[in-house]
C-alpha cells in the first residue's frame, strides 16, 4: 500500500475526500492529514507519506510555501496540488517546483483516481530502477579485485593508454596506492616438478599460499600490488623510493626469504625473476619483461633461485656446445638410420649444456641448429616438414622457449629426431614398394621381349641395378629374373589353355628366342613338357 496525507485547512473537505474513493482497492492508504503546511512539515518524519495532495491557500503556511519547504529538505514524495480557478497560476508556479501534477477544485474523482495509479506506477518504476541500481553497484563492489587484476596486467603487459592522468584515476578508483619514484616487478613460478602432479584446485592453493608469504615478507618495507599474469605466475609490482644499492640488496634479500619459506613451510620450490629499476609507470612493462627474461634463464642456472635481470643481460654467450662434427655426425647417422648413436650424441650435448653456466639464448640456438639437421635431411628425402615436427608445430623457436627446463627441451629434440627416423623409414618403404611395383609393371608390358634384362629394367626405372636387385629380393623373397620366368611361364599356360598347340609360336610370343630352353623352363615349373601339357589338354 501506498500511503497518502491530505493537507487542505478546510475539514469536510478532508473528510469528503477520504471517503469518496476506494484507498484500499485502489492499493492506497490515508496515512495522515493536516490543516496548514507547518503543520503538515511537523508530520512528515513520522508519516513518511509515498504522495501528498495539498491545497494552495492555506493559513499559517501555504501550499506553495510547503512546497518549496519540502524540495529544500530532499523529501522523496510525490505532490498533488489541489486548487481553484483563482489560484490557477499559483498551480503553474507549483508545477514548476516539481510537483507531479494539478487537478482543479471541485475534484473530479476519476481524475484524481487516474492521477494517483499513475503515481503508484512510476513509484513502482522508480523503486524498481533503484533496486536495479542498488544491485548493478553491488556487482560493481564486488568486481573490484577483478577490475583491479585486470588494470595490473594491463600495466605489466604496456596496454594501458598514455594518459597519465585517467591511469591514476583508475588507480584511485580500484584503491591503488603504490606510487613511487621507481618501480620493479617479480615474478615467481612454482617449479614444474613439484606442481605438474596436482589438480588444478590445488594449485590455485599452493599460489595463494605463496602470495600470502609474499606479501607478509615484503609489506613492512615495500609498498606493492600483485596480480598473476596469462601463464599463472604471481607478479608483484613493487615501489622503490630510490635507486640505489641499499635498497636493491634490501628487496632481493626479501625475496630470498620468500623463496626458503616457500621450500620450508610448503615443501615444494619456487624460482624468481626480477626486472631492473623504471621510473614511469609506463616502463613496469619492460621490468616485467626482464623479470621474465631472467625467469627464463632457470633452464641453465637451475630452479630454485632469485634471479635478477642485470645479472643475467651482460653475460656473454661465448660457449658452442654444437660443432661443425656434431652436425655432421647427426646427419650421417640420420642418413643410416642409427638411433642408438644419434641419442647417445644428443646426450652427451645436454649433459654439456647442463653442466656449464650457459646463456638460455645460446640453447635456444643450439636447438634450432639440431632441429635444423633434421629438415635438412627430410628436405633431402623430398618429404613435408610436418613429418618431423611433434603436433605438426613448425614454429619451432616459441615451441623451445616455451618449455621450462632443460630436461623439457631435450625430451621435445629427442621427439624431433625420433619422427624423422620414423618419416625417412616410411620413406624408405614406400619408395621400396613403387620400385617392386615398377619392376613388376615393366615385366608384365615387356615380357614377350627376349631382349629385355634387368641392366634395361634399372636405367627404365632411374635406380641403381644393384640397388634395384637387393629392394626386389628383400620385399618379395625372389629375384628379378625369377619373378621374369614365373610371368613368362604363366603366360605360355594361357596360351596353350587357349588353343595355340605350336610351341615355337608360345615360346616366341613368351620372350624366348630358344623353344628348346623354353621347354626345359615349362617343364621344371610345370611338370611336364609344352608337348605333355599340350596332350593332356586334348585329353
Amino acid at each position: 500500500m501506498l500511503k497518502v496525507m491530505i493537507v487542505d485547512d478546510e475539514y469536510y473537505f478532508r473528510e469528503a475526500l477520504k471517503i469518496s474513493l476506494s484507498w484500499q482497492d485502489l492499493g492506497f492508504i490515508v496515512c495522515g492529514e493536516a490543516k496548514n503546511g507547518k503543520e503538515a512539515l511537523d508530520m512528515i518524519d513520522d508519516l513518511e507519506p509515498d504522495i501528498i495532495l495539498v491545497d494552495i491557500n492555506m493559513p499559517i503556511m501555504d501550499g506553495l510555501e510547503f512546497v518549496n519547504e519540502l524540495k529544500n529538505r530532499g523529501a522523496d514524495c510525490k505532490i498533488v496540488i489541489l486548487t481553484g480557478h483563482s489560484e490557477f497560476q499559483y498551480a503553474k508556479e507549483a508545477v514548476k517546483l516539481g510537483v507531479y501534477n494539478y487537478i482543479l477544485k471541485p475534484v473530479n474523482e476519476k481524475e484524481l483516481t487516474e492521477t494517483l495509479i499513475d503515481i503508484k506506477r512510476d513509484i513502482e518504476t522508480e523503486v524498481n530502477i533503484k533496486i536495479e541500481h542498488n544491485r548493478l553497484k553491488q556487482q560493481v563492489k564486488e568486481s573490484i579485485p577483478l577490475l583491479k587484476e585486470k588494470f595490473l596486467n594491463e600495466l605489466i603487459q604496456g596496454n594501458l593508454p598514455r594518459n597519465k592522468n585517467a591511469i591514476t584515476k583508475r588507480m584511485e578508483y580500484l584503491n591503488i596506492h603504490f606510487c613511487s619514484e621507481y618501480y620493479r616487478v617479480i615474478t615467481i613460478e612454482i617449479n614444474d616438478e613439484s606442481s605438474g602432479i596436482l589438480n588444478d584446485e590445488d594449485k590455485q592453493l599452493w599460489k595463494f599460499a605463496v602470495s600470502n608469504i609474499s606479501c607478509e615478507l615484503l609489506e613492512e618495507y615495500f609498498p606493492y600490488e600483485m596480480c598473476y599474469d596469462s601463464f599463472d605466475r604471481i607478479c608483484i609490482i613493487v615501489g622503490v623510493k630510490k635507486n640505489n644499492q641499499e635498497l636493491r640488496l634490501l628487496l632481493e634479500s626479501r625475496l630470498e626469504l620468500i623463496r626458503t619459506a616457500v621450500s620450508k613451510h610448503l615443501g615444494f620450490t619456487v624460482t624468481i625473476g626480477v626486472g631492473n629499476e623504471k621510473k614511469s609507470l609506463h616502463d613496469i612493462s619492460a621490468s616485467y619483461k626482464e623479470a621474465l627474461v631472467a625467469l627464463k634463464n632457470m633452464l641453465t642456472q637451475g630452479k630454485d633461485k632469485v634471479i635478477t635481470y642485470y645479472s643475467v643481460e651482460d653475460s656473454e654467450i661465448k660457449i658452442n656446445l654444437f660443432t661443425a662434427v656434431d652436425r655432421n655426425q647427426l646427419l650421417i647417422h640420420l642418413r643410416t638410420g642409427d638411433s642408438k648413436e644419434i641419442m647417445n650424441l644428443l646426450n652427451q650435448i645436454f649433459t654439456e649444456i647442463s653442466s656449464e653456466d650457459l646463456h638460455h639464448e645460446i640453447l635456444y640456438v643450439i636447438c634450432v641448429e639440431m632441429a635444423a639437421v633434421c629438415m635438412e635431411y627430410i628436405i633431402e628425402l623430398g618429404l613435408p616438414l610436418k613429418e618431423v615436427l611433434p603436433n605438426n608445430l613448425l614454429n619451432i623457436i616459441e615451441e623451445i622457449q616455451s618449455k621450462r627446463s632443460i630436461q623439457e627441451i631435450r625430451e621435445y629434440m629427442e621427439r624431433i629426431f625420433k619422427n624423422t627416423l620414423e618419416a625417412a623409414s616410411r620413406s624408405r618403404s614406400s619408395k621400396a614398394s613403387v620400385i617392386v611395383e615398377g619392376v613388376k609393371k615393366y615385366i608384365h608390358e615387356h615380357y614377350d621381349n627376349s631382349d629385355m634384362n634387368i641392366d634395361e629394367i634399372a636405367r627404365n626405372l632411374y635406380v641403381n641395378y644393384s640397388h634395384l636387385c637387393f629392394i626386389f629380393k628383400r620385399d618379395t623373397g625372389i629375384t628379378i629374373n625369377e619373378y621374369l620366368t614365373e610371368y613368362r611361364m604363366i603366360k605360355a599356360k594361357e596360351l596353350f589353355d587357349a588353343g595355340n598347340n605350336l610351341v615355337l609360336d608360345v615360346a616366341a610370343k613368351v620372350g624366348y628366342a630358344d623353344a628348346n630352353y623354353f621347354g626345359k623352363c615349362f617343364k621344371k615349373h610345370y611338370g611336364l613338357s609344352p608337348s605333355k601339357y599340350i596332350e593332356s589338354i586334348r585329353r
